[in-house]
């Protein structure tokens, strides 16, 4: 956990496992597509957590439009760096991947024993 001295007394340190945790649980339920995604993201760690400011969260989320690929992942991998440097942005993605990657690799394993769905 890094700390922040811009940060308001208002908003509270999380630990890097805190948010890991948060982000597995994200990528295992969440669904409505990246837009729905950021949405929930910012609704949980900004407005009820308070684990990141308005500022931090929307700095992240214009990097994350600016760049190509997953809206989502990305402003996860974001949220972490922002907490927890490299390491925090390493495993917050691979928190955040793992259950979409774990549920195609097992639907793939079905399909190839089963011979098509």
């Amino acid at each position: 956990m890094l700390p922040n001295p811009t940060r308001s007394r208002d908003y509270r340190d999380v630990t890097l496992t805190a948010l890991v945790a948060y982000f597995l649980r994200l990528g295992a339920t969440g669904f409505g597509g990246p837009i729905a995604l950021a949405g929930a993201m910012e609704r949980d760690l900004v407005d009820q957590r308070r684990w990141f400011t308005p500022e931090e969260y929307l700095r992240g989320l214009a990097l994350a439009q600016l760049a190509p690929g997953p809206l989502a992942a990305q402003l996860a991998i974001y949220l972490g760096w922002a907490r927890g440097g490299i390491l925090g942005a390493t495993l917050v993605g691979i928190a955040f991947v793992l259950p979409s990657f774990l549920i195609v690799l097992v639907l793939s394993m079905l399909y190839i024993r089963f011979h098509g769905l």
